[in-house]
C-alpha cells in the first residue's frame, strides 16, 4: 500500500522534531510493508488550528488526486490538537477511502477521535492556563511582561537559584529624557503632530526606529494603549488587559479586552519616569481631547438619512481635493479645471502639450502648454487682501452669516425650553419616578437636547467660516510663495497640490484685435476662498 507521511512540530526551537517524526514513520511503514509515496510536514506551526498550514493543505490536495492509499503520522496530535479539526480531517479521509494510522495507536477509528482529540484539546487549554499563570506570577514578583519598551533596558540577571530573572528592567536615562519632554509638551497643550515633527526634525528615533507618528503617542482610546497612557512610566505596571483567542473559522489570533476589574496593577517605584502630577494632568488632557472623537461617534445616532448622505458626499469631495499626487506624476495646476469662456466647454489635452476646446472652429484650440501656464500663473497671482475682504463682505455672505446667527439664537431658546420642560416634570413627579412612560419621556428629551447641541455647534462652526480670517496677510503671502514656486517649475507637486485645492476653475476668454488681425487670450481664475482661508482657522 502506498501511503503519505505527515509530520509537524510547534516551535522553531524543535529543530530535529520533524525529521525524527518522519524517521519513526518510515520505520513503522517498513515494518508494515507500506511504500512511502510522499512526505508532508509543517515546521514551527501550532497544532491548535488546521487552517493556514501549507503542509497539511498539500496533503489534502494530493489525497483528492489519489496519489496515495493511506496516511501515517507519529501521533494524532501531530495532525491537530483541535477536536473539530481532527474529526473533520478523519471524515475527509474516510470519505476518500484512505485509512489514517499513527505509530502510537495504529489504525485510527472513531473511538480514538473522540478520546484522544479531547485529551489533546485539554492539553492545549492546560498549557495556556499554566503559561498565563506563570506570567502573572512574574508580574507580581516585580517583572515587566512583554518585549522591549521605550525608556527601559532589559536586565539579564540570575536569582539565588541560578535561574534567569524574567522581565527585569532598568531606566534608559537618554530615552527617559525624551519621554519626560513628550509628557511636558502634551500637558502644555501642544498638538501631537507638532510634538512628532519636532522629534523628527531633531533626528530622534522613534521606539521602532523610524519616524515619530501621533498614533505611537496617543494609541487607542478603547484599548488604552500608546506612550502617553503607559502606566509603567508612572511606576505602575498594568497587566492582564488583553486576552487572546483564535478565530474558529480561520484560526487567526485575535486580541480581546478584558473587563477593567480583571486588570492587574503592581507598583514598581524604581522604574518611575513621570511624576504623579504630570501623569495625572496628561491623562486628563487625553480624556478631554477625546471628546471630539466621542462626539463624532455620537453624531450619526441623531442624524437623519438625508444628513448622513450629505455628510458622506461632502467628505468624499474633501478627500478627493486633499489627496496627494504621487511623485511619479506631477499634474498640471490647471488639469481638469480649464474651460472655454466662449462655449463653456472643458478644454482638454489633445496631444503632447496641446489643449483644445471640443467645439470646432473655436479660437481656444491647439493651445500650447507654455502659453496656457503663462495665462494661468497671471490669473492666480491676481489675489490680494482686498479681494478676500470683498468676498466676505458681499451681500451673499452677509445673508449666510445672519442666517446662522438667527439659528443659533433660536436653538439656544429651544434648548432652554427643553430643559424647562424636564424641570417641570421633575418638580411635579419627584426624582424617584420610575414608570416606563417617565423614563421614555426623559430619554426622548435627552436625545432632543443632544441633537439641539449638535445643531448649535454646526451653526457656530459655519458662522466662524463666514468671518474674515485674522491671518489674512499670512494667507496672501503664502499664496504668493506658491505662485513663485510655480513660476520656477510649473509642475512642482509641493505647489501644484495646494493651489489646485483653492481653485474651482480657470476660464480662458478670447478677444479679436482688429488692428493686428489676431486673437488675444486672457485667463480668469475662480477661487474657492473658503478653502483658501480654512488653513488660517486650524
Amino acid at each position: 500500500m502506498h501511503v503519505a507521511i505527515y509530520a509537524r512540530h510547534s516551535t522553531d526551537k524543535q529543530e530535529t522534531s520533524t525529521q525524527d517524526q518522519i524517521r519513526r514513520c518510515r520505520e513503522y511503514c517498513s515494518i508494515k510493508g507500506y511504500q512511502v509515496a510522499d512526505v508532508f510536514f509543517d515546521e514551527g506551526i501550532s497544532g491548535s488550528h488546521i487552517a493556514n498550514r501549507p503542509g497539511i493543505g498539500s496533503l489534502l490536495v494530493a489525497a483528492l488526486n489519489g496519489r496515495f492509499e493511506g496516511v501515517v503520522a507519529e501521533d494524532l496530535s501531530r495532525i491537530s490538537r483541535d477536536q473539530a479539526d481532527t474529526a473533520n480531517f478523519f471524515k475527509k479521509m474516510m470519505f476518500l477511502g484512505l485509512p489514517v494510522e499513527t505509530v502510537t495507536d495504529g489504525v485510527i477509528n472513531e473511538l480514538h477521535i473522540g478520546l484522544k482529540s479531547t485529551m489533546n484539546a485539554l492539553y492545549l487549554k492546560d498549557l495556556s492556563d499554566k503559561t498565563h499563570r506563570g506570567v502573572i506570577a512574574a508580574v507580581l514578583r516585580g517583572g515587566v511582561p512583554g518585549g522591549q519598551l521605550y525608556g527601559y533596558d532589559l536586565v539579564h540577571a540570575l536569582d539565588e537559584l541560578g535561574e534567569p530573572i524574567r522581565g527585569k528592567r532598568k531606566i534608559n536615562e537618554e530615552q527617559a529624557e525624551i519621554i519626560r519632554e513628550i509628557f511636558e509638551y502634551y500637558a502644555e497643550g501642544r498638538k501631537l503632530k507638532h510634538i512628532c515633527d519636532d522629534l523628527n526634525r531633531r533626528g530622534i528615533d522613534s521606539p521602532k526606529g523610524g519616524k515619530w507618528a501621533p498614533s505611537s503617542l496617543v494609541g487607542s482610546f478603547v484599548r488604552q494603549t500608546g506612550m502617553l497612557r503607559q502606566t509603567l512610566y508612572n511606576g505602575v505596571v498594568t497587566f492582564n488587559k488583553m486576552q487572546y483567542r483564535k478565530h474558529p473559522e480561520n484560526g487567526k489570533r485575535l486580541s480581546i479586552m478584558r473587563p477593567e476589574k480583571e486588570w492587574i496593577t503592581v507598583p514598581i517605584p524604581e522604574l518611575t519616569i513621570i511624576d504623579d502630577e504630570t501623569f495625572t494632568k496628561v491623562q486628563k488632557a487625553l480624556d478631554e481631547r477625546s471628546s471630539k472623537h466621542l462626539q463624532r461617534k455620537m453624531i450619526p445616532t441623531v442624524m437623519t438619512e438625508e444628513e448622513k448622505r450629505e455628510t458622506s458626499i461632502r467628505r468624499s469631495k474633501e478627500w478627493r481635493r486633499k489627496q496627494a499626487v504621487t511623485k511619479k506624476r506631477a499634474n498640471a495646476v490647471f488639469g481638469g479645471k480649464l474651460y472655454c469662456g466662449e462655449h463653456n466647454q472643458k478644454i482638454t489635452a489633445t496631444y503632447a502639450k496641446h489643449y483644445s476646446c471640443p467645439v470646432k472652429g473655436c479660437a481656444n484650440r491647439n493651445l500650447h502648454y507654455d502659453e496656457i501656464i503663462k495665462l494661468v500663473l497671471d490669473a492666480i497671482a491676481d489675489l490680494d487682501e482686498a479681494k478676500i475682504i470683498e468676498h466676505f463682505e458681499s451681500e451673499e455672505i452677509q445673508q449666510v452669516r445672519t442666517h446662522h446667527a438667527r439659528e443659533i439664537e433660536r436653538l439656544n431658546q429651544h434648548l432652554e425650553d427643553l430643559r424647562a420642560s424636564i424641570n417641570k416634570v421633575i418638580d411635579a413627579l419627584g426624582r424617584d419616578a420610575r414608570s416606563t412612560e417617565i423614563r421614555a419621556f426623559f430619554d426622548d428629551k435627552a436625545e432632543q437636547i443632544q441633537r439641539t447641541k449638535l445643531d448649535i455647534a454646526h451653526h457656530k462652526r459655519d458662522l466662524a467660516d463666514c468671518a474674515i480670517p485674522k491671518k489674512l496677510q499670512n494667507i496672501v503671502q503664502q499664496h504668493q510663495r506658491l505662485v513663485t514656486r510655480l513660476s520656477l517649475w510649473s509642475r512642482d507637486p509641493e505647489a501644484v497640490i495646494p493651489v489646485r485645492q483653492i481653485i474651482e476653475r480657470f476660464t480662458i476668454d478670447i478677444n479679436w484685435e482688429e488692428e493686428n488681425q489676431v486673437w488675444h487670450h486672457q485667463c480668469e481664475a475662480t477661487f474657492d476662498l473658503a478653502a483658501l482661508t480654512a488653513t488660517a482657522r486650524l
